[in-house]
């Protein structure tokens, strides 16, 4: 669907098909907020934003200015964490979720919505980000399996004494410097969500360190890395050399993209 057609559906709150054979047209007021949509879109505002909504994984998420738009690669991560909790020996007993940096939800939300028995912690440091997660787990029925925790990650893995059988998370792994040569449409996303310091890998290591201590044995990390940072990230998993295995996996164009640990 072009974007185009995106930002008609959203002004006339109906699916692509009713457009090509329903023969709808825009009242005065409708004709109004479209063209002030093209406008959004012209000053390089995300899509998303202008619509209010995003899809991952089969779910419509709210997604506003406060939170990073879901990103297709971010489905790689969720489909491999599905897969592995579905494949744990604890069929028949609770699972234990971390999900670090939850933004809109969409992490936490899709697995709580595909793992019945997924009862998950969601830390964020944006109280703005939260409320559009709580707002989103609300809608998909599931904020009741969903703790939501407004702290810096960080910190938040400095104090917790949880046990977990999963902990995952897509940092902010962007370097400082190459945040101004970014689309100029990412540019006006959360950079509390897309900077991960000066060589991308800030949060990593606390992660990393930390998961040893709050996994259960044989519990996994998953993580969402950026391009050209897998000998970072080996560097790290060397120096905290408790984890048994390291595999990564590659997104849609062969770049490698998800990391997975386990303990």
């Amino acid at each position: 669907m072009t974007e185009s057609d995106q930002m008609l559906t959203a002004v006339l709150d109906c699916e692509k098909i009713d457009l090509v054979v329903g023969n709808k047209s825009l009242t005065y007021v409708q004709n109004k907020l479209y063209q002030r949509m093209k406008e959004r879109r012209s000053s390089n505002e995300p899509l998303q934003y202008i619509i209010g909504y995003c899809d991952f994984i089969g779910l419509t998420l709210s997604v506003d200015k406060r939170v990073l738009v879901p990103r297709p690669e971010t489905e790689i991560l969720v489909e491999k964490a599905i897969q592995l909790l579905q494949e744990t020996e604890k069929r028949n007993k609770p699972l234990k979720i971390l999900d670090l940096g939850t933004g809109s939800g969409n992490i936490a939300i899709a697995l709580a919505k595909n793992i019945t028995r997924a009862y998950i912690t969601s830390v964020e440091i944006s109280q703005d980000a939260l409320d559009v997660a709580q707002h989103n787990a609300i809608q998909h029925k599931v904020d009741s399996r969903i703790d939501f925790v407004c702290k810096d990650m960080k910190t938040f893995l400095a104090e917790d004494k949880g046990i977990f059988d999963l902990i995952i998370s897509n940092p902010p792994y962007i370097p400082s410097k190459q945040f101004s040569t970014l689309p100029l449409d990412v540019q006006q996303e959360p950079r509390l969500s897309l900077d991960g310091g000066e060589d991308g890998l800030d949060f990593y290591q606390s992660i990393i360190i930390n998961a040893n201590r709050l996994l259960n044995k044989g519990g996994f990390l998953l993580m969402e890395i950026g391009d050209g940072q897998r000998e970072g990230i080996e560097r790290l998993f060397q120096k905290y050399s408790y984890y048994q295995v390291s595999i990564f996996y590659k997104d849609y164009v062969g770049t490698e993209r998800i990391v997975e640990a386990r303990r």
